[in-house]
C-alpha cells in the first residue's frame, strides 16, 4: 500500500492541485514560499499519530485565490494504491463502488472536509431551487457564516477528486450560477463513509522528519528528542537482576551525595536563616538530598549523546559543540533509526515524511543521503530546494511547485514522457542543469561564449541581472536542445523558455550546388547545417 496522490482543495496556497507519487522515493521541490510545508501538513493531517485528533482549520487555511471563503470547502485527499487483501487496509480505505460495477480492490483513499455545518448547506441548496435565486440573496446567507458555522469530516472509500473543478462544483457548489447539492443525498460514493481517523492512524506509520533548522534544542529536549523515543521501553527488557542492582548503587550514592559535609553545611545555614526569619515555631525541617532517578524508565531518558569528530577520534563532546551540520546530520539519522523501529512493528503502510533535509549539510553528503534512502523499502517523501540533491532525483518521482499570486501550481516533468525521453532528460540535470527547476524562466544556451555575453547583455539594457528578475541561464555545452526542452510544457513545467543558438554559417562562401564542394567546403557546410 502507498501513495498514489494527493488531493488539495483551497487549502492555503493550493487552490486545486493534485501531486502524484511512486511507491519509493519522491520528491517535492520549489523555491521558498511555495507550499512544501504545507503540502506536508496536509498529509500529516491524516497519517500523523502525533498530531492533535481535534486538530482544528481557520479561516486562514483558506486559499486567497477564492476571494470569500465562506461557503466553501476545504479538501484534503489521499489516494492509495497496491492495496493488501488484509482486512484492516480493505476495511479503512477500499473504494466505493463509485462509478464502476466493481470496486478496484487494490486502490482506496481517506480525506478530512472542512465544510459548512447541514443548517448552512440546507439553506444554499433551498436557494438555488428557488425561482428567486439572485446574487444579493446568496450574499446573504454567505455574510451571516462564520468559522463556527464549519464542521471537520473524516471519510474514506469516496472516489471524486475534487481538485477538479467540473467536480467541485457539481459535488459542493457553483458560486457563480448558484447551484448546490442537496446535503440530505449523503452520497458516500463520492464524499466518503465516515472514518474514525484514530482507527486509521493506528494501522499505519507516518515519521514525520521537519526541516533542520533548531535541531539542538530539539535534541535537548523531552518531547522532540528522537533519543528519548529510541529509548522508550528498554528498561522494560533488562534483566531484574541489573536493574535491582543498578537502583541500589544509585540509593547508596544518593545517600553520600546528601551526606557530604558540604552539603550538610549548605543544609543547616539554610534552615538557621529560615528559623531567624520566622522563629522557632513555624520554621520547617530543611534539608538537602540528591535526588539521581531511582527509576529505570527515567534514567534511561537522561542518557545523552555523545559525539567526536572522525578525524580527531579520542575525544568525544556534547552534541552542541558540533556544528550546525554534524548536528543535523546526528538529528536526521537518530529520525531514521526511530522510524525503522516504527516500521517493524505491524502496520499495513510504512510512510516517511522528511522536510528539507539539506540545511546546512555538505553537497557531497546531500547527495549520498538521498541514494541511500531508497535502501529504507517504504515510500520516503521529501521537500527540498536544494540543486544538489534535486540533480540526482527521478524526473518521474517528482512535482514542482511554481508560484503565481496567491495559489501555487503542480508540475509533474515527466508527463506523458516515454522512459526513453525521460533517460535523457535526467542525464542533463547534474547540479548544475537542476537550477532550471526552480527557476521562473529559462535560457538554454549553446555554449561558454553565450554563458558570458548574455548576462551582461541584460544587465547593461535592462540594468537587472538574470538573478534579481528569477532566470536560470544553463548552457547545454552543444546543440542538443531537444531533450530537455521537452520538460517546457504547460503538461509538465508551465514555465517559458528561450533557446538561443549559434548562427554557425559558413566562414567561407559556398557553391550553390553541395555537389561543387570540395572536401574542405562539404565539412563547412555540415557544419552550417547541423549548428
Amino acid at each position: 500500500m502507498y501513495i498514489s496522490k494527493l488531493s488539495l482543495r483551497n487549502y492555503r496556497n493550493f487552490k486545486n492541485a493534485c501531486l502524484t507519487f511512486n511507491k519509493e522515493v519522491n520528491t517535492i521541490i520549489g523555491e521558498n514560499g511555495t507550499g512544501k510545508t504545507n503540502v506536508m501538513q496536509a498529509m500529516r493531517i491524516l497519517l500523523d499519530e502525533s498530531l492533535p485528533r481535534t486538530y482544528r482549520l481557520h479561516e486562514s487555511d483558506f486559499n486567497r485565490s477564492i476571494g470569500n471563503w465562506k461557503g466553501h470547502w476545504i479538501i484534503i485527499q489521499l489516494f492509495f494504491d497496491e492495496l493488501d487483501h488484509g482486512d484492516e487496509a480493505q476495511a479503512l480505505t477500499l473504494h466505493s463502488i463509485g462509478e464502476a460495477s466493481e470496486p478496484d480492490t487494490s486502490k482506496g483513499s481517506c480525506s478530512v472536509i472542512f465544510r459548512p455545518k447541514f443548517p448552512i448547506r440546507k439553506e444554499l441548496y433551498e436557494l438555488s431551487i428557488s425561482e428567486e435565486k439572485t446574487d444579493d440573496a446568496l450574499t446573504e446567507i454567505l455574510n451571516k457564516i462564520t468559522i463556527d458555522n464549519y464542521e471537520i469530516l473524516y471519510t474514506s472509500k469516496g472516489y471524486v477528486d475534487f481538485s477538479e473543478n467540473t467536480l467541485y462544483k457539481k459535488y459542493v457548489g457553483d458560486f457563480d450560477k448558484i447551484i448546490f447539492p442537496d446535503p440530505t443525498d449523503f452520497a458516500y460514493d463520492v464524499y466518503g463513509t465516515k472514518l474514525y481517523i484514530g482507527n486509521l492512524t493506528k494501522e499505519v506509520s507516518c515519521t514525520y522528519v521537519k526541516a533542520l533548522r533548531d535541531v539542538e534544542a530539539d535534541l535537548k529536549s523531552y518531547r522532540d528528542n528522537p533519543l528519548i523515543n529510541l529509548l522508550r521501553g528498554k528498561e522494560k527488557t533488562i534483566e531484574i537482576g541489573k536493574k535491582n542492582d543498578i537502583v541500589e548503587r544509585i540509593q547508596t550514592l544518593n545517600n553520600e551525595i546528601s551526606n557530604l559535609d558540604e552539603v550538610k553545611e549548605i543544609s543547616q545555614g539554610i534552615a538557621n536563616s529560615v528559623r531567624t526569619s520566622i522563629g522557632e515555631t513555624y520554621a520547617p525541617g530543611i534539608s538537602i538530598k540528591s535526588e539521581l532517578p531511582e527509576d529505570m524508565e527515567k534514567l534511561m531518558q537522561a542518557l545523552k549523546l555523545w559525539v567526536g569528530d572522525n578525524i580527531d577520534e579520542p575525544y568525544q563532546g556534547r552534541i552542541w559543540e558540533l556544528s550546525l551540520g554534524g548536528a543535523n546530520l546526528i538529528y536526521l539519522s537518530t529520525k531514521l533509526l526511530e522510524y525503522e523501529k516504527v516500521k517493524s512493528q505491524d502496520k499495513i503502510a510504512n510512510f516517511l515524511l522528511i522536510e528539507e533535509p539539506e540545511a546546512h549539510i555538505h553537497t557531497h553528503i546531500q547527495k549520498t543521503l538521498f541514494q541511500k534512502i531508497p535502501g529504507l523499502n517504504t515510500q520516503v517523501i521529501i521537500t527540498t530546494h536544494s540543486t544538489h540533491i534535486s540533480s540526482v532525483c527521478k524526473i518521474s518521482a517528482m512535482n514542482v511547485l511554481s508560484k503565481s499570486k496567491n495559489l501555487v501550481h503542480v508540475f509533474n516533468p515527466a508527463k506523458n514522457l516515454n522512459t526513453d525521453e525521460i533517460t535523457r532528460i535526467e542525464r542533463y540535470l547534474d547540479a548544475v542543469r537542476s537550477n532550471l527547476l526552480f527557476a521562473k524562466g529559462v535560457i538554454l544556451v549553446e555554449g561558454d561564449a553565450e554563458q558570458i555575453l548574455i548576462p551582461a547583455l541584460v544587465k547593461a539594457v535592462l540594468c537587472v541581472s538574470l538573478d534579481e528578475i528569477g532566470v536560470s541561464l544553463v548552457n547545454i555545452g552543444s546543440t542538443g536542445f531537444q531533450n530537455l526542452a521537452r520538460i517546457f510544457h504547460q503538461d509538465r513545467i508551465g514555465k517559458y523558455c528561450s533557446i538561443i543558438t549559434d548562427l554557425d554559417k559558413s566562414i567561407v562562401e559556398l557553391p550553390n550546388d553541395s555537389d561543387d564542394d570540395t572536401k574542405e567546403e562539404l565539412a563547412y557546410r555540415n557544419s552550417e547545417l547541423k549548428g
